[in-house]
């Protein structure tokens, strides 16, 4: 009953604040503005663009998602309502699990969002068992982000800072990763970088899966996304331990 009310609550505020609206309309603003510049060159290259982007956009939304998910949980340490439920006979993994929840619904939102961008531009499964797979992966990286941007928020109880703190890090990682362009594209110097950084194995694996198949890449991928949860736990934990 306590896990229904929060969630509820949770999902209420995401609805009356237009989150979902944002979540789903990002990707496809992400999508459009790569798309539009760089098909010509990618597509003279023999490569098939829709299909090559679309991984990238579905992290991407991830990382909004998680973006979400730290200003949510900072603004309920400020706004008292953590201080509240402190006070009342609710255990510690409710309030945290009910804006999971939340964000868990934003997050599959903002990947209806780039698979209907996706889809529009020709991004097309080609194989149902590989198509569930790349659904478990990419949502299983954003729990992870999202973990950890809730115990950065509850953490810092700053809005600001907890969307802002990984914005360096996520940007580094997104641009200098094989999500826009192919690792050719880059100087040789930072090639080994870019082929081997997580968003590159994330993607690539993703990528692998949109074409039905199972590379090697997609080890790699989950062994970085079960450390993007075990480094998640340890957060939230700190985060729960400093908030009592």
């Amino acid at each position: 009953m306590q896990w229904s009310a929060l969630t509820a609550r949770s999902i209420r505020t995401t609805l009356r604040e237009g989150d979902l609206v944002v979540a789903f309309a990002a990707p496809l603003v992400i999508y459009i503005c790569f798309y539009v510049p760089l098909r010509r060159s990618m597509e003279s290259d023999g490569v098939d663009y829709a299909q090559y982007l679309l991984p990238l956009v579905a992290v991407y939304a991830m990382f909004l998602s998680a973006m979400f998910a730290g200003d949510r949980a900072a603004r309920e340490i400020v706004g008292g309502m953590a201080t509240r439920l402190r006070a009342m006979p609710v255990p510690a993994w409710i309030p945290i699990t009910a804006r999971m929840s939340a964000n868990v619904l934003r997050a599959v939102v903002s990947l209806a969002g780039a698979f209907v961008i996706g889809s529009i531009f020709g991004f097309r499964f080609h194989a149902l068992g590989a198509a569930l797979v790349f659904l478990i992966l990419i949502l299983s990286f954003g729990a992870a982000m999202v973990i950890i941007t809730d115990a950065l928020g509850t953490y810092t109880r700053n809005s600001e800072l907890a969307s802002t703190v990984l914005f360096g890090p996520i940007l580094l990682l997104v641009m200098t990763s094989t999500g826009f362009v192919p690792v050719q594209g880059f100087p040789g110097w930072i090639q080994p970088l870019v082929r081997n950084q997580p968003i590159s194995q994330i993607t690539e694996a993703l990528r692998g899966l949109a074409d039905g198949r199972f590379d090697a890449s997609l080890g790699i991928a989950a062994i970085w996304i079960a450390a993007f949860l075990l480094v998640g736990a340890v957060l939230a934990v700190g985060a729960q331990g400093r908030r009592s």
